[in-house]
């Protein structure tokens, strides 16, 4: 890339960077006063234990966390709203979806995190002008790759968190599902099982559990709360539980042997999934074995080696 090249994107981003930081920030702490207010009067129940006995005690929520998040955490949900109000609403929406799925991490929302997103793009460009101004060998490559990472890192990092989510809520429903059973056996009600596995249970699933009972407190009816759980988290095995909870109430069956039932078949399946795993493992070790164990194992065998035949085939 020709020098006077460089030197105008240099440039260009001192003089416009700092107009740019400046609309943002202005934008960022234009607040509607009923907004602020409310923002800042929200109080947030903190269970505290006194003499054994959980106190319900009301904490405003700037004064949690540590100082790093009470200053950080605002900062960045706000330089994300800023961004997050130029995207169009459907990606907003798979966005969103994801986020739920997840568990909204870091309780962000989808205009938070593609804000988030940009300004970490934003950050990926000023390093990749920073690498082409020192002028090192092969600038252009090493800027792009750090552009590609940058933009790629977030997109990453939440396709992450909703394949591991996906896989607790997997992995925890068999059990589950044995409790509700247990518990319908004993003479509760499907409602009281859900509720009370929600309340043993600070696992994904026993979230996703109280949150059925939280909509069916809002007035929701059973099937809608359910139907919303499979099409909220998108696993096969819970749109399986949601149908075979929905079918036993309909034919009028024991909510108990069914969900014993179920639980079974789970089991199994999660065996599968286990062993199938287990097989792919050798084929997943052939990669750091061939680059990494292989090359180390034949310069400790043949190292002693290469300078003697380097000295005999010198004397030629």
């Amino acid at each position: 890339m020709p020098d006077t090249l460089i030197s105008f994107l240099g440039i260009g981003l001192l003089v416009i960077g700092p107009i740019l930081l400046v609309i943002s920030l202005l934008l960022v702490f234009k607040k509607d006063n009923v907004a602020s207010r409310l923002e800042e009067m929200v109080a947030e129940p903190i269970l505290q234990q006194r003499k054994g006995n959980p106190l319900l005690v009301l904490q405003r929520r700037e004064l949690r966390g540590s100082m790093l998040q009470r200053i950080f955490v605002p900062w960045v949900r706000a330089f994300g709203r800023l961004f997050g109000r130029m995207t169009p609403t459907g990606s907003m929406t798979a966005l969103n979806r994801k986020l739920i799925i997840a568990g909204n991490p870091m309780g962000l929302e989808a205009r938070e995190f593609f804000g988030i997103r940009v300004g970490i793009f934003l950050l990926g460009c000023f390093l990749a002008i920073l690498i082409l101004l020192t002028g090192i060998q092969n600038s252009l490559l090493f800027a792009g790759v750090t552009v590609a990472i940058c933009a790629l890192l977030p997109s990453s990092w939440l396709n992450g968190k909703v394949r591991s989510r996906q896989n607790q809520i997997r992995r925890g429903l068999p059990d589950a599902l044995d409790m509700l059973s247990v518990c319908a056996t004993a003479g509760l009600g499907f409602d009281q099982s859900l509720q009370r596995v929600s309340e043993h249970w600070q696992t994904p699933i026993g979230a996703e559990f109280a949150r059925i009972i939280s909509e069916m407190e809002m007035g929701l009816s059973r099937g809608t709360a359910m139907r919303n759980l499979a099409d909220r988290l998108d696993v096969k095995e819970i749109s399986s539980f949601v149908s075979f909870v929905l079918q036993t109430e309909q034919l009028g069956l024991s909510i108990s042997d069914t969900l014993h039932s179920l639980a079974e078949q789970m089991r199994v399946e999660r065996r599968f999934r286990a062993q199938e795993q287990a097989m792919k493992i050798p084929s997943k070790m052939l990669i750091p074995m061939a680059f990494l164990i292989f090359p180390a194992l034949l310069a400790i065998i043949l190292g002693p080696v290469v300078p003697s035949l380097v000295q005999f085939f010198n004397n030629f």
